[in-house]
This record gives structure tokens, sequence and C-alpha cells, in this order.
């Protein structure tokens, strides 16, 4: 039997909007039966000053290379790194699940992730090809978490 998965979600900053805060408290429940989940967060820089984003990124960045936990596989959220669909990302997370890696995705800021950090991801997916907000983007992985957890329990829920 294939061990419970043990995922991290580090992300910068703190979840502000209550309708995501409340979200995000709905599917870290829902996903409680099939997963071992903790969000972390780092803190986003402040933007005081005439700080370049890449400075801003950097320094995101190095907080969040810094609390990566060890023997971990990476995985940057990144609008540039490689779709999935719904079906194809639970088939993906099966591969890391029989991997007995934990799983680690990283979320930036609102100015996304800097090239340090994202160089330091064993791989890199994207979302969607719309935009989102770095917020946004945390629910949106729960969701689809949840969805690839039913689907790989032959729940009806993504149907």
């Amino acid at each position: 039997m294939i061990p419970m998965l043990h995922i991290t979600i580090l992300m910068v900053g703190k979840t502000r909007e209550g309708f995501v805060q409340e979200g995000l408290a709905f599917y870290q429940k829902r996903l409680q039966p099939f997963l071992k989940l903790s969000l972390k967060s780092v803190r986003a820089e402040k933007e005081e000053g005439r700080l370049p984003p890449e400075t801003i990124k950097a320094r995101e960045g190095e907080r969040l290379r810094g609390a990566i936990p060890s023997k971990t596989y990476v995985v940057a959220l990144d609008p540039r790194g490689k779709e999935l669909t719904t079906e194809e990302f639970a088939a993906w997370l099966t591969a890391r699940e029989e991997d007995a890696r934990p799983l680690t995705f990283l979320i930036g800021g609102h100015l996304g992730l800097d090239a340090a950090t994202l160089n330091k991801a064993h791989e890199r997916l994207a979302l969607s090809r719309l935009t989102l907000t770095h917020e946004l983007s945390r629910l949106v992985l729960l969701e689809q978490l949840y969805r690839a957890m039913t689907i790989k329990s032959g729940h009806p829920y993504h149907v």
C-alpha cells in the first residue's frame, strides 16, 4: 500500500481575502482523508521606497527556498509551466505518490517567482493560461488537488 501523500504549499504573504480564506479552509477539510496538507506562508517583501521588482522577487524567493522541507519534490507554480488537464494532474499526483517523497508547491507573491526559485524546482506547472492573483492561485490549487484525489478514489465529484 502506498503511504499517504504529504503536500506542503509554500506561499508568499498572508491570505487577506476572506472568501479565499474560507475556500482554503473548506478544501483543507475535504482533503484530510486523502493527504497530509500543510499551508505555510513566508513574509512578503515590503515595497517601501523604490525597490526594483527583481529585488523584491529575489528576497521573497530566498525566504521561500529557505522554507522548503528537505527531501521533497519541489514544484513551482509558474504561468509558463507545463499545463495539465485535471485527469493528467490526477495521474501526475499518482506518480508523485508512488515516488514516496513529500511534495512542495511554491506560489510566489504578486510579482511571481524569481529565477533562482524557479531553478530550485524539479518541475514547473501552470494552473491556467489565464492570469490569476497569487491568492486565488492558492484556492485553485487546493480545489484541483481535491478534484484529482476524487478522480483517484473513483468519487463522482470530478464529473
